[in-house]
């Protein structure tokens, strides 16, 4: 059944972890590329609220002052957030769908509670596993 639900694992990835992980990934970038002085003298936009400003002015900072290790451990841990939160997620969906405690989910017009059985790992949320390593752009799960 693995193949089967091949598009599905994709777009689990996709969406709950590598998207966010892309988006992390470039403010990372723009904050290590540039100097605080540089930073500083960039035009900003008058119509931002000053208190999100604030909040953007802060985060580079906090990036900028990474060295690589620590730089290094933040990525794993913005990960670990990810595949925790998504791992979770997936989690909810599965052991409260009986209860008519949880949200749904269907795929290609099914309900996941009819097709989850059908996973390798024989869990909805233990299939997250094998989609990470088999899809994400990013590397292994994170503990």
């Amino acid at each position: 059944m693995e193949k089967k639900y091949n598009d599905f694992g994709k777009i689990i990835i996709e969406k709950l972890r590598d998207e966010n992980f892309f988006n992390y990934l470039k403010s990372i970038e723009l904050a290590r590329k540039i100097t605080k002085e540089d930073y500083s003298n960039l035009e900003r936009n008058k119509n931002y609220e000053p208190s999100l400003q604030k909040i953007d002015d802060e985060r580079f900072e906090f990036i900028n002052s990474l060295d690589d290790n620590q730089k290094e451990q933040l990525d794993k841990l913005i990960l670990k957030t990810l595949d925790g939160t998504a791992f979770n997620f997936l989690r909810e969906i599965e052991e409260n769908f009986h209860f008519n405690e949880s949200i749904g989910l269907i795929f290609k017009g099914k309900p996941i509670e009819d097709i989850y059985d059908e996973f390798l790992s024989g869990t909805f949320f233990g299939e997250y596993f094998l989609w990470v390593n088999k899809f994400s752009k990013y590397g292994e799960y994170q503990y």
